[in-house]
C-alpha cells in the first residue's frame, strides 16, 4: 500500500505564517514539544501553547482528515480488488492441479 501520511502547516492566527519557534529549551523542535509547550510565531510574535495552535487549525486539520479518509478508502478497495484476483487465480491453479 502506498504512503497515505499527511502534514498539515499549522498557521499563526494572527498573521498567516507558518513558522514557530519552541520557546521550551528542552524541545526545539515544535512538532515535538508536548500540548503545553509554548510556541512563538516567528513573524509576529504571537505565542500559544501547542494544543491552542492545533485548536485554532482544526478546520485545517479536519479538511486533511477529510481528504486523507477518501483515498485511504480508494486504496483499500483497490488492494482488496489485487487480493481477490490473485485468491481467484491460487484457487483456479488448485482446480486444474487436481484435475
Amino acid at each position: 500500500m502506498k504512503d497515505l501520511s499527511r502534514e498539515v502547516s499549522m498557521l499563526c492566527p494572527v498573521c498567516g505564517n507558518d513558522q514557530f519557534e519552541s520557546l521550551d529549551e528542552h524541545y526545539p523542535d515544535p512538532s515535538e514539544a508536548p500540548d503545553s509547550a509554548l510556541l512563538k510565531c516567528s513573524d509576529c510574535g504571537a505565542t500559544y501553547t501547542k494544543e491552542e495552535l492545533f485548536q485554532e487549525n482544526s478546520e485545517k486539520i479536519e479538511l486533511a482528515v477529510e481528504e486523507m479518509k477518501e483515498e485511504v478508502l480508494q486504496e483499500v478497495e483497490k488492494e482488496l480488488k489485487k487480493a481477490l484476483r490473485q485468491h481467484r487465480t491460487i484457487r483456479k491453479a488448485r482446480t486444474e492441479l487436481s484435475v
